[in-house]
C-alpha cells in the first residue's frame, strides 16, 4: 500500500446507521451506510457495497438515527454564551421573587459598575401583573446600575441607570421607542423597543473580546449538544463580527455561522451600506456574511407588534413601527441594488404587509429572487395576500416554533378565539413558502428537535390543549425546516442541509427517527452525537 492509500484509508469512515439514515436527499431518501473521507460524503449506499469499496475505512456503528446535522437560522448564539455567565431570569412568579434574585446577585458582586441581567419573563407571568420598575430595583441595588435586558427589544432600569444615561421627565421619546412615564413625566424604568432601550444600553461598558471569545466557545459546545451542526445569529455589532473573525482564524469556529450585521437606520441607506465593505455571501462554509437584518417592529408578547387591529386594552393602538416606510424603503432598494439581502424583523400582520409592499417595489428595478430576502418571526395574523406576495417573490420566512410555545397562552389571553390562527405554518407552506426554522435563543427554548415537536403538536406554554392545530405541520415538513430549507436560508443549500455525495459530513445521532417518532417519543428525544465537517464536536 502506498502512503497515499495510507492516507486515504487512515481518513475515511463509513458510518453504518442501525437505525437508519434519513438523508433529506430525494435522489436517496434512506441509506443504510456513508462514506466520509476528510470533510466530505463520498458515497451512500448498503454497507457491503461500501465495505468494497473502501476496505480500508473505519468502520463506525452508529445505534441511533443518522441525519444532517440541524441549522438554526435564527439564535443569538454570543447572547446564549454570556447568559450562561451572567444572572438570567426565566422562571420567576412574581415581581418580588425578580426583585430577591437580583439582589442576592448583586450581594455576591458588591464592586459592579453596571450589571445586565437577562430577564425573560412576561407581567402575565407575575403574580403582580406588572413588570418591575426603578423603584422596585431601586433599594436594592445600590450605586450599581442596572439593565435587565428583555431580549433585545425592551429593557427595566434603575435609576441609577437613568441617571448615567441622562434621562430624566424632559427627555423625548426617540423615533421608534417609548420611554414608559410615570403622572409627573418621571422615567419609570420601563424602556420600551431597542430605540429607547439603546439610550441606556449605549452607556454601558463593550465587553472584553476575550469574554466574548470565550462566550461563543461555550455557546457553541451548547448548540453542538442539540444537534446543531450551523446557526444564523441576526443583528452583530462590528465588535461581535469581528469576535467571529477571529474565532474563524483562530480555529475556534465549530459552528458553520451566517453572520447578520444589524443595521443603523439612524444612518442613510447608502452611507451606510458604503461603509460595510462587504457583501451577502463573502466568506467560507465555515463563516459566511448573511443578509443585513432590520428592526420594523416590535414584539407579540410585550404587547409592541405593528397590527392591523388596535391592542386590547389599548384604544388606537395599534403596535410600534421601530423603522419608517421610507427609510425601510429606501435600505431595500439600496440593498437590492448592491446585492446584499435583507432579514426583516415583522411580528404583526401591519408590519408583514408593509416590508413585503416594500420589497415589491425594489423588485421591480432589482429582481430580489437570488438575494433570498427574509422576514422573521411573522406569527401573528399575516393575510393570505400577503402570504401569496411572499411567495411570488421568493421571500423566505424564518420562523421561531418555540417562541409560540412561549408566547401565546399570553396572546389568547388578550385576543380570545383569534390566537388560534397564530403562527399559521400549514397557510405559509400552503401558500408556498420556505419555512426555515430557528429558536431565537436563549429567551426561548434552542433545541430543534423541541422546536420540531411544537410545530406538529402546537403545544403551548400553560394550556392544555393544543392552539390553532389546523396549522401543525407534518413530520418530515418540520425537519425539513432545520435541514434543508434552513441551510437554503443560509446559502449553503449546495453545501448542507443533506447527506448526499460531495456535500459537508456535518450530521448527528438521534435517539428517534423525528419522521417515525409520535409527538410523545419526539418530545423525549435526545441528540448522541454531533459531528461537524468530519469531526466529533459533541461525543456519546
Amino acid at each position: 500500500m502506498s502512503h497515499s492509500e495510507h492516507a486515504v484509508a487512515a481518513n475515511e469512515t463509513i458510518v453504518r446507521g442501525h437505525g437508519r439514515i434519513r438523508t433529506m436527499d430525494p435522489m436517496r431518501p434512506l441509506a443504510e451506510a456513508m462514506v466520509v473521507r476528510g470533510d466530505r460524503i463520498v458515497a451512500l449506499g448498503d454497507v457491503c457495497e461500501l465495505r468494497d469499496a473502501a476496505p480500508r475505512a473505519r468502520l463506525l456503528e452508529v445505534a441511533g438515527t443518522v441525519l444532517p446535522g440541524f441549522i438554526d437560522a435564527h439564535v443569538h448564539t454570543l447572547i446564549a454564551g454570556l447568559e450562561r455567565r451572567r444572572l438570567t431570569i426565566t422562571d420567576a412568579a412574581s415581581v418580588a421573587e425578580v426583585v430577591e434574585r437580583v439582589r442576592d446577585w448583586l450581594e455576591a458582586r458588591p464592586d459592579l459598575e453596571w450589571a445586565v441581567v437577562g430577564a425573560h419573563f412576561h407581567a402575565e407571568d407575575l403574580a403582580e401583573g406588572r413588570l418591575p420598575d426603578r423603584r422596585d430595583l431601586d433599594p436594592v441595588s445600590g450605586g450599581t446600575a442596572l439593565y435587565l435586558d428583555r431580549r433585545t427589544h425592551d429593557a427595566i432600569v434603575n435609576t441609577e441607570a437613568l441617571r448615567r444615561a441622562g434621562i430624566d421627565r424632559f427627555t423625548p421619546d426617540p423615533a421608534g421607542g417609548t420611554i414608559e412615564r410615570e403622572d409627573d413625566g418621571e422615567a419609570t424604568g420601563v424602556l420600551i423597543e431597542r430605540p429607547a432601550a439603546d439610550l441606556v444600553f449605549s452607556h454601558i461598558p463593550a465587553i472584553d473580546r476575550d469574554e466574548l471569545h470565550a462566550a461563543l466557545v461555550e455557546a457553541q459546545h451548547h448548540l453542538h449538544s442539540l444537534g446543531i451542526t450551523g446557526a444564523a445569529e441576526p443583528g452583530l455589532s462590528p465588535l461581535e463580527l469581528s469576535v467571529y473573525q477571529e474565532a474563524w482564524k483562530r480555529g475556534t469556529l465549530t459552528l458553520r455561522t451566517m453572520a447578520m450585521p444589524l443595521v443603523d437606520t439612524a444612518v442613510p441607506a447608502r452611507e451606510y451600506l458604503d461603509g460595510l465593505g462587504t457583501v451577502t455571501g463573502f466568506g467560507d462554509e465555515t463563516l459566511r456574511i448573511g443578509p443585513l437584518k432590520v428592526y420594523v417592529d416590535g414584539t407579540g408578547g410585550f404587547g409592541t407588534a405593528l397590527l392591523g387591529r388596535e391592542w386590547p386594552g389599548s384604544p388606537g393602538y395599534h403596535g410600534t413601527q421601530v423603522c419608517s416606510d421610507e427609510t425601510f424603503q429606501q435600505l431595500a432598494d439600496h440593498a437590492a441594488e448592491r446585492g446584499w439581502s435583507l432579514a426583516v424583523h415583522t411580528v404583526g400582520d401591519e408590519a408583514v404587509r408593509r416590508v413585503l409592499e416594500c420589497f415589491e417595489r425594489a423588485d421591480r428595478r432589482h429582481p430580489i429572487g437570488r438575494l433570498r430576502f427574509s422576514i422573521m418571526h411573522a406569527y401573528l395574523w399575516p393575510s393570505p395576500e400577503s402570504m401569496r406576495l411572499a411567495a411570488r417573490l421568493g421571500v423566505v420566512l424564518s420562523t421561531q416554533p418555540a417562541m409560540q410555545w412561549r408566547v401565546a397562552a399570553g396572546i389568547a389571553d388578550r385576543f380570545g378565539a383569534a390566537a388560534e390562527g397564530t403562527a399559521p405554518l400549514r397557510d405559509w407552506v400552503d401558500a408556498g413558502v420556505r419555512l426555515a426554522g430557528g429558536s431565537d435563543g436563549p429567551d426561548f427554548p434552542m433545541s430543534p428537535l423541541f422546536g420540531m415537536w411544537q410545530a406538529r403538536s402546537r403545544r403551548v406554554r400553560g394550556r392544555d390543549e393544543a392552539l390553532g392545530p389546523r396549522q401543525a405541520l407534518g413530520a418530515a415538513e418540520v425537519l425539513r425546516m432545520w435541514t434543508v430549507d434552513a441551510a437554503y436560508y443560509c446559502f449553503a443549500d449546495g453545501e448542507r442541509g443533506r447527506l448526499a455525495p460531495g456535500m459537508l459530513a456535518d450530521w448527528i445521532e438521534v435517539d428517534v427517527d423525528p419522521v417515525l417518532a409520535t409527538d410523545e417519543q419526539l418530545a423525549a428525544a435526545t441528540v448522541r452525537r454531533t459531528v461537524v465537517g468530519g469531526r466529533e464536536v459533541y461525543p456519546a
